[in-house]
């Protein structure tokens, strides 16, 4: 890390998403806030309750790191999120917004208690040998919501404030870390967003800078089904082949 800290620099960004949210919020009509979703095409209020699951598991990983208990270890992901989706389905907007609203004041109130040294410790991830916990606050506290954001501008035909919000927090990201292990990581999940909305050509010159300087994701790139628009493309198929 250069410059100012990580708290710092995830302390902006997390002010960023939070406006971003509230700025989607904003404009949604009461139609639109409780309507309801399927479990595999989710309405808004659903995407709110799913970010909103996420963050609260973050709050304990941050607690673990200042003496409290870890979360448990999840087996399946894709399980437990539709496991998500029901248990909140049925609850109205003003209910989630209210739950979402109180989790981020005691995420906040966590994070304000980690120090630096614990952020920058992976005492606070999940197996032995993981990502510092400042990873995890800026995937679960920034990246993630910031997709779910992203999806809801899609769902309503607004590619272009989804496209110019995805590179805003891609550029804001890339700024926490200077190590290539980061920087190929921000720049692949860019491109994850390219290749899923038929922009291949800004995908693949992405992905050829983030394999080249995380080389640890290219077995991921192999099976990543975000991928999936790319895999006939020669120039994807000579990227991600061995040696």
């Amino acid at each position: 890390m250069t410059g100012s800290s990580y708290k710092t620099k995830l302390g902006k960004l997390l002010a960023d998403v939070h406006a971003e949210e509230q700025a989607l919020w904003d404009t949604l009509s009461e139609e639109e806030r409780n309507a309801a979703g399927e479990i595999d095409r989710w309405a808004p209020k659903d995407h709110l309750a799913h970010t909103t699951f996420w963050t609260e598991r973050l709050i304990t990983q941050l607690e673990a790191a200042t003496g409290g208990e870890p979360p448990g270890s999840i087996e399946d992901y894709q399980k437990t999120n539709d496991e998500v989706f029901e248990a909140n389905k049925n609850r109205n907007w003003e209910d989630i917004l209210a739950w979402a609203t109180e989790v981020s004041r005691k995420f906040h109130t966590a994070l304000d208690a980690v120090s630096e040294e614990m952020l920058e410790d992976t005492a606070g991830s999940e197996g032995a040998g993981g990502p510092p916990l400042w990873r995890n606050v800026a995937f679960t506290g920034v990246y993630h919501p910031i997709h779910h954001v992203a999806d809801v501008y899609l769902e309503r035909g607004d590619y272009e404030v989804a496209q110019a919000m995805q590179e805003r927090v891609a550029e804001g990201l890339a700024a926490l870390d200077e190590s290539d292990t980061w920087q190929g990581t921000t720049q692949y999940n860019l491109a994850c967003f390219y290749a899923l909305h038929d922009k291949p050509q800004q995908a693949l010159a992405l992905l050829k800078i983030a394999l080249k300087r995380a080389p640890n994701l290219l077995e991921l790139s192999k099976q990543d089904s975000d991928l999936d628009s790319l895999r006939e493309l020669p120039e994807f198929q000579a990227m991600v082949a061995d040696g």
